[in-house]
C-alpha cells in the first residue's frame, strides 16, 4: 500500500511542476476573476503542509517558520510576499524527498498510532493523515491551480 501512496505523491509533484512550468513569477501571484488561491500561495502551502507531515513523522522542520505561519493565510497578489517560482518548487521537491524517505522507512506501527489530539477528529490514525496528505490534499490544490490556469486564459497544463 505504501508504494501506491508514494506513487501518487510523486505523480502529484510532477503534475504541479507541469502546471507552473510556463509561468513567470509575476503570473504566479495573479488573482484573475476572483480566483484567490494563486500558484505562489499554493506551492508555499503545499511545501509547508509536507513539512508539517515531515515533523509528524519525527523529522525536524525544513521550511522557514514564516512560510508555515502563512500557510493558512489569505493569499496576497503582491509578488514580493512570495519566494520565486524556482525557490518554491525547490522547497516543495525537498519536502517531497524528506516525506517520501520518512514514509518509506516508517515502521508499520507508526501508521496505527493515534494522531495528536488536534488532528484526531479528522484523522484518527497517523496512517489516515499520511494517506490524506500524500493524495487528496495535494490533489485538491492541483485542481485549484488547474482552475486558476483556466481563469487566466491559459491551457490546462504546460505539457
Amino acid at each position: 500500500m505504501r508504494e501506491h501512496l508514494l506513487f501518487t505523491y510523486r505523480f502529484n509533484l510532477g503534475h504541479v511542476e507541469s502546471l507552473v512550468k510556463d509561468l513567470s513569477d509575476e503570473q504566479m501571484v495573479s488573482q484573475p476573476n476572483g480566483v484567490v488561491n494563486h500558484p505562489a500561495w499554493t506551492l508555499r502551502h503545499l511545501a509547508s503542509s509536507s513539512n508539517f507531515l515531515a515533523t509528524t513523522l519525527g523529522l525536524e522542520s525544513g521550511t522557514p517558520a514564516e512560510w508555515d505561519a502563512r500557510a493558512e493565510g489569505v493569499p496576497s497578489g503582491n509578488a514580493s510576499d512570495y519566494p520565486s517560482k524556482a525557490e518554491l518548487l525547490a522547497a516543495l521537491k525537498a519536502q517531497h524527498e524528506r516525506v517520501t524517505e520518512a514514509v518509506t522507512n516508517a515502521p508499520p506501527e507508526l501508521f496505527a498510532k493515534d494522531c495528536d489530539e488536534q488532528m484526531r477528529s479528522y484523522f484518527p490514525k497517523v496512517g489516515d493523515l499520511i494517506d490524506y496528505m500524500l493524495t487528496a490534499h495535494e490533489g485538491t490544490h492541483i485542481g485549484q491551480i488547474s482552475a486558476w490556469r483556466r481563469a487566466m486564459g491559459l491551457k490546462p497544463s504546460a505539457e
